[in-house]
């Protein structure tokens, strides 16, 4: 790389000639390469600690009588400064040599090499932008050092210790997307370590006496590492929090990969620090985007455009506040800097002028900012940089206007054309209309004293939006806050829910979204739907709304259409609880957004299949209960209560377990305040209860004193709901009002950031806990087969699952928690081809290619072209670890058809080449070559035989799980089999059956014969198998002699050939005049490379072995038994696996050799 000329005045210091010319001097950098000495060790050691590494080759320019040197140019590779080398000596010596003066060749030089770099300027003017270029060396750096995809992008580096043997080793902490990576070189000795985010377990800041304020990172294999000595400690482990974060969202949601924000690139902004990468940048803007919608309650597409201290124009006290503006694509938010103080969010698509405002500097209203919507104005002052901030409002308000004009024009014509669907059609659906709050069509009694304060409450309420304005953008202030814990007003209710929670920003940009939704999915056959059939009359059932069609019927569309919105959740049990509680307060479109908010924001993964939200909360409830309630923590991991109280209390926000006219109090603090409000309320009733639960002797009893106590809170301000028919009237404990007034006030120091800093912590363990629970499912499924030990499975799937975290590609499918455990993780055809090559014998030879081809068609069932765990346990194990006769009998299968085609033993490379068109083509491009009218009338006999002994046997689960024929009579012709099941199907069933029924005794007679092309093709594959040895000829001489006699007795039995068997089985002579056709067929059509066939002429049509001939025979041959007998060390194969994918390619997929 061409730089621009600078003096060096000392050429020698640090570097080593390796060229020398008239003019220019090619040189290396010290302790780079294979150099020894102390002056190297020492010069590599100062370069890794100081991170004063420069490239380590360049160029000097120099002429003969000058002292001073120029740099031209500098290169990280060998490769690359040669081809500059090569440059100068091409173009320019010729040229120097006819100048007059030294001065004027070095003018000439450093012109030259200038005008080099401004040419190619235009070519990186973007690449710049987006990385300076000193990041881009330390990138490069980075990739080379750790071999990691390049899709795998550095976000950020940082210099600190590295505790190895209780001794720190000074170095560079490197943090990519996918991996923590660090580096030291001390003394001549390399530290390296490279960590998967998706492999750590807890990341924590520690202090030791030993390791003093560092950072701990432990991983799954329960190693713990420790970085200490950090410049910039905080930053360093706030980016490792996210960045693990982001690793356990994918794992919780495959699909939930990393994006880029290009946009950034095009950002206009001002007073914004540089950072050292785009992708840091980038990361940065997404931390303080997500606090920004959690602190705001917004969309979760809204992102920061950026933030400027501002003050607020108050005017219910008539002051200015001082505080932040905050703008986004779609809002401007206001929050003060004293907390609670005053809170503001304005829609962009309210606001009708941005205005800068009269300079006021009397009344403190200078630099003014004057925002109008149709309710009402807000001025904010004091705005450093007024002009630019009224410029990007601008910007931002015309954005907003053009996207909402066209969403409403996107919505309109999707619920037009709605009904577009994956699932079952739909049965008639009767026209239906949204429903307003359940509670107008079913009134519930009030007392006389609970009417007189609900009317008390209201006229409250109305006086407070006075005062502070109404919906989205009211002033939210301590006031607001007040009001909200003495309870909102029934009639109120659905209206503030709805403003509080943010609800109403989704509900407000996807408007006629719901009514879509809802004619799309009702009455579509799938799980989601019959699973809230089964649900919907056990929601809420004592309310009358739930006793009438009218509620069933709001519920079921509720229900429905969220399940239709977010296929990932679908429907999860508790969702009915909470949805018929909105549909009481709210209109049914709003109960919609309103469950859309709980479900995806407030209570984020509560609601899957793994409920991991609700675990992530259960370990956060037991932080914050041993924080505060130490010796009652204690006493509850003794009787193991929390597990039980979490999931139960907070799936529905206390409505399954508390009365729902108490309930809904708690989840009116619940949308204004959030998710800390739950914890608030756990704790208060654990703390009121703790001398009780001390004396408690087990958990039943424990248990029955929270249900007394949680079902006698009472409410005397709310309606009076009808209780459960079999229920008793509890013994009231405590007064709802009372228990979220001591709620906030013994625990209102909890914040929502706190809340979610708690979260990220725990999900990590819950999530890796998880996983762990998934593997050792999966083992436990597998070890039954036997095939190798529970040390060789946990390696083989931690192999299996590095892969295909590495593999760039995305999984195609969340694993089904319905399904068997092995089905979690799944190899294609590439990653087994290079685990065969690597973990089997078989593997080593040049016939690996084809035969991993045939084997992985054989293990594959389902025929989806992907082998589940317990598949690629089976394949690898009957080839490495299994007994000598199945693998034997193994060797026999993969060379009879369908398996092994005329194509591939007429021409072996192009079988290897043609392997993976075979897998990936769904095994269909193969049916003509095929000579399977033999096949099927083998197979028949077989399968027939196969299906009466395997009924008897205990045969593994996944051999059972193939699909079978019911059964098949000798008797039945060609077509008819045709008709049901193609033959091809039929021979794979019977060969699997076969290669399965290891320990059975299954008669070998009924077993297809394999004619002489198949067996010589099988036998050409054995002798490949055997490697060199010294006693090679020998066993070359053993096989040979084996050979020989197989061929033998595949000619004899052509003499002794029963007719019998011939005349009583019409499959057979219809399948030996469908072998003469397609034998004449292959004889005249050439092969692909345009030469004729020589099958018909080399292959004796009549001559067959069975599989008994071939196992007696190949028994008798001691160099075959003992290499089919020795059990591979599978320990060893796995580790040098990994120790060449680490070493040598970024993932075992992008090496194409298998044997090597």
């Amino acid at each position: 790389m061409w730089v621009k000329p600078q003096e060096v005045l000392l050429a020698n210091a640090f570097w080593l000639t390796e060229q020398a010319t008239v003019y220019f001097v090619l040189q290396r950098r010290k302790g780079h390469g294979k150099t020894k000495g102390l002056t190297s060790i020492l010069v590599g050691t100062l370069d890794s600690v100081f991170d004063t590494k420069p490239p380590p080759f360049r160029i000097l320019h120099q002429t003969p009588s000058s002292e001073v040197y120029w740099e031209v140019a500098c290169s990280l590779t060998h490769e690359e400064i040669l081809l500059d080398w090569e440059w100068l000596h091409s173009n320019l010596m010729t040229t120097l040599t006819s100048f007059d003066t030294e001065e004027e060749i070095t003018e000439f030089v450093c012109c030259k090499i200038q005008s080099i770099i401004a040419n190619s300027i235009p070519d990186s003017q973007f690449a710049d932008e987006e990385d300076p270029e000193s990041f881009k060396t330390v990138s490069f750096k980075f990739h080379q050092l750790f071999n990691v995809p390049k899709e795998d992008k550095l976000v950020n580096y940082y210099s600190c210790s590295y505790w190895k043997s209780r001794l720190p080793r000074q170095g560079w902490l490197y943090l990519s997307v996918n991996h923590m990576c660090f580096y030291a070189y001390i003394l001549a000795r390399e530290t390296k370590l490279t960590v998967r985010w998706t492999d750590i377990t807890e990341l924590s800041k520690t202090s030791s006496l030993i390791v003093p304020d560092s950072i701990r990172v432990v991983t799954r294999d329960n190693k713990e590492h420790y970085f200490s000595m950090f410049l910039h400690k905080s930053e360093t482990y706030s980016l490792m929090e996210q960045l693990t974060n982001i690793a356990m969202k994918r794992l919780i949601d495959e699909k939930s990969g990393f994006n880029e924000d290009r946009d950034l690139l095009n950002k206009l902004s001002k007073n914004v620090p540089k950072k050292p990468s785009f992708l840091k940048r980038d990361l940065d803007a997404r931390a303080h985007s997500e606090a920004y919608r959690l602190q705001f309650r917004l969309p979760g597409t809204e992102k920061l455009d950026g933030s400027v201290d501002a003050t607020l124009w108050t005017p219910y006290n008539k002051r200015y506040v001082w505080g932040k503006i905050y703008l986004s694509q779609n809002y401007l938010c206001f929050e003060s800097r004293v907390r609670r103080v005053v809170s503001l969010v304005i829609p962009l698509r309210e606001v009708t002028l941005v205005e800068p405002a009269e300079n006021q500097s009397s009344t403190g209203a200078d630099k003014s900012i004057l925002v109008t919507t149709a309710r009402s104005s807000f001025l904010f002052a004091q705005i450093h940089d007024r002009d630019f901030v009224v410029q990007k409002i601008s910007e931002l308000l015309a954005k907003s206007k053009l996207n909402y004009i066209v969403r409403d024009n996107v919505c309109s014509s999707n619920s037009s054309n709605s009904g577009i669907s994956n699932c079952e059609e739909a049965k008639p659906m009767e026209h239906w209309r949204p429903q307003p709050p359940l509670m107008i069509l079913f009134k519930t009694p009030l007392t006389s004293e609970a009417a007189l304060k609900q009317e008390a409450k209201e006229k409250q309420w109305e006086l407070h939006f006075a005062e502070y304005g109404r919906g989205l953008t009211m002033y939210r202030t301590t006031e607001t806050a007040k009001l909200v814990i003495q309870g909102i007003p029934q009639s109120l209710r659905g209206e503030a829910w709805l403003t509080f929670s943010g609800a109403l920003n989704e509900k407000a940009m996807n408007p006629d979204l719901y009514k879509s939704l809802v004619e799309q999915s009702l009455g579509k056959s799938c799980q989601a739907n019959e699973e809230i059939e089964r649900d919907l009359h056990r929601s809420l059932p004592e309310h009358p709304a739930f006793q009438s069609d009218t509620g069933i019927n709001a519920l079921r569309r509720v229900l429905s259409a969220y399940a239709w919105r977010n296929p990932q959740i679908g429907y999860c049990q508790a969702m009915n609880i909470v949805a018929s509680v909105l549909l009481i307060y709210c209109s049914e479109e709003s109960a919609f957004w309103q469950l859309c908010n709980v479900c995806e924001s407030l209570l984020p993964d509560y609601y899957d299949r793994r409920v991991v939200g609700a675990l992530v909360d259960q370990g956060l409830l037991e932080e914050l209960a041993a924080e505060h309630l130490p010796t009652l923590h204690a006493k509850l991991q003794e009787l193991g209560l929390i597990k039980v109280i979490s999931l139960s209390w907070f799936l529905t926000i206390f409505l399954s377990v508390m009365p729902t006219s108490s309930a809904v109090n708690i989840m009116d603090c619940f949308f204004y305040d959030g998710a800390k409000v739950i914890f608030q309320i756990a704790l208060t009733v654990l703390e009121w209860n703790q001398d009780k639960l001390l004396n408690c002797r087990d958990d039943g009893e424990a248990m029955q004193l929270l249900t007394d106590y949680l079902g006698g809170v009472y409410n005397d301000e709310g309606p009076i709901f009808p209780r459960p028919v079999d229920s008793t009237s509890p013994n009231k404990s405590i007064s709802v009002q009372t228990l979220i007034y001591e709620a906030y006030s013994r625990y209102g120091s909890l914040t929502i950031g706190w809340i979610e800093r708690l979260r990220l912590k725990h999900r990590l363990r819950v999530v890796q806990s998880l996983e762990d629970g998934i593997e050792k499912n999966v083992i436990r499924s597998v070890i039954v087969d036997k095939y190798m030990t529970i040390e060789e499975l946990q390696e083989l799937l931690s192999l299996v699952r590095e892969e295909l975290m590495s593999q760039r590609k995305s999984e195609p499918d969340r694993y089904d928690p319905t399904q068997p455990p092995y089905e979690a993780y799944k190899v294609d055809f590439d990653l087994f081809r290079i685990l065969f090559g690597g973990l089997s014998p078989w593997g080593k030879c040049t016939q690996a290619e084809s035969l991993s081809a045939r084997l992985f068609r054989l293990m594959d069932r389902n025929r989806d072209g992907l082998l589940n765990f317990r598949e690629l346990v089976q394949a690898i194990g009957m080839t490495a670890t299994a007994d000598l006769t199945q693998r034997l009998k193994l060797l026999y299968t993969l060379h009879l058809p369908p398996l092994l085609t005329p194509a591939d033993f007429e021409s072996p490379t192009h079988s290897g080449k043609c392997s993976s068109r075979y897998v990936h083509e769904g095994y269909v491009g193969i049916s003509e070559e095929k000579d399977g009218a033999e096949v099927a009338a083998e197979a028949t006999d077989f399968f027939d035989s196969m299906e009466q002994s395997v009924a008897s046997l205990e045969m593994p689960i996944s051999m059972a799980e193939e699909p079978t024929v019911s059964t098949l009579s000798r008797s039945t012709s060609l077509n008819s089999q045709q008709g049901d099941q193609s033959w091809e199907i039929q021979s794979m069933g019977s060969l699997r059956s076969m290669i399965a029924s290891k320990d059975s005794p299954l008669d070998l007679k009924t077993v297809p014969k394999m004619s002489q092309g198949h067996f010589i093709a099988l036998w050409k594959t054995l002798y490949d198998m055997f490697p060199a040895q010294p006693e090679e000829q020998e066993t070359y001489h053993c096989i040979a002699s084996i050979g020989t006699l197989l061929l033998q007795l595949g000619d004899v039995g052509k003499k002794f050939y029963v007719e019998r068997d011939e005349s009583e089985d019409s499959l057979l002579l219809a399948a030996s005049a469908a072998q003469q056709a397609s034998t004449s067929v292959i004889e005249r059509s050439p092969d692909r490379n345009g030469n004729p066939s020589s099958i018909a002429s080399s292959a004796d049509p009549d001559w067959s072995i069975t599989v008994e001939q071939f196992l007696a025979s190949a028994l008798t041959g001691q160099a075959i038994v003992d290499f089919f007998s020795k059990r591979a060390n599978l320990m060893e194969s796995m580790a040098a696996l990994k120790n060449r994918r680490f070493n040598r390619v970024h993932s075992l997929s992008d090496t194409p050799a298998l044997n090597g």
